[in-house]
C-alpha cells in the first residue's frame, strides 16, 4: 500500500477508532501511524491553536500531568514526530499550544 492509500485507509479508520487502535488494526508501528495522523490533522486544518486546549490527565502515581486535547472532537494532540505530549503544568501546555501549534 503506498502512502496515499495508507493515509486514506487511516482517515477511514479514524472515523470509528482511536489512533492507537489503528496501529494494531494495520499491524504497523505506533509512531508510523501517529505521524500520518498528525499529517491528516494538519491537512484538515486542525493544526491551529484554536482547536486545542490543555486538560489535566494526572497519572496513576498521583503526579500532575497535563495533555493537549481537541476542543470539539475526541483526540489527543500528536506532534510531527508521532508523539503524544505531556506537561508538568497547565501553563506549560497552554504555552506550547500558543507557540508551537500553528
Amino acid at each position: 500500500m503506498n502512502h496515499a492509500e495508507l493515509k486514506a485507509k487511516i482517515i477511514e479508520l479514524l472515523e470509528d477508532n482511536h489512533a492507537n487502535d489503528i496501529c494494531f488494526m494495520l499491524n504497523m508501528g505506533h509512531h508510523e501511524v501517529l505521524k500520518i495522523v498528525h499529517e491528516i490533522y494538519r491537512d484538515g486544518g486542525l493544526m491551529e491553536s484554536q482547536y486545542w486546549e490543555s486538560e489535566y490527565v494526572g497519572t496513576n502515581t498521583g503526579a500532575d500531568l497535563w495533555g493537549i486535547y481537541g476542543k470539539d472532537r475526541a483526540g489527543e494532540y500528536i506532534d510531527a514526530n508521532g508523539d503524544y505530549l505531556g506537561f508538568d503544568t497547565e501553563e506549560e501546555a497552554n504555552k506550547y499550544i500558543q507557540e508551537e501549534i500553528k
